[in-house]
């Protein structure tokens, strides 16, 4: 009876500890299942002083492989590859959007128009400035 007392408070804490921890309670009873098992097959006894710190480090550790594991899902969990074009994580595109560049070739045309209605001197001192680097005057 001692021993199912005490199965049953460190249960308790370590479910208590995963749940601090940020597990849901059926998580963190599937963790604290786990970690008895390889605590017993280490040969380890649950009578032991360092049997609560133990079990402790192998649920903290069970825990850190679970976040791992589903860290690594959700970046290769992607079975479709056109569903890397929707959603979240959408993978950007090298080349701008139709309308975009539609109005890049609109806005281009205009400046264009523009630096062409310049007076000759003004238009060169504009474009010598601009794209040889060279100063106004």
């Amino acid at each position: 009876m001692a021993l199912d007392r005490l199965v049953a408070e460190l249960r308790r804490d370590l479910i208590g500890y995963l749940q601090r921890k940020g597990q849901s309670v059926e998580d963190a009873e599937d963790v604290v299942q786990e970690a008895f098992v390889r605590f017993h097959r280490a040969g380890h006894d649950l009578t032991g002083a360092d049997a609560r710190p133990l079990l402790f480090v192998i649920a903290r550790n069970l825990q850190t492989d679970r976040w791992k594991s589903a860290g690594r899902k959700g970046v290769r969990g992607v079975d479709d590859i056109h569903a890397l074009d929707a959603g979240p994580r959408a993978v950007a595109a090298e080349a701008p959007s139709a309308d975009q560049h539609l109005i890049g070739r609109q806005n281009l045309a205009a400046a264009a128009a523009v630096i062409r209605g310049l007076p000759a001197r003004t238009r060169d001192a504009f474009l010598l400035h601009r794209f040889e680097d060279q100063t106004y005057r």
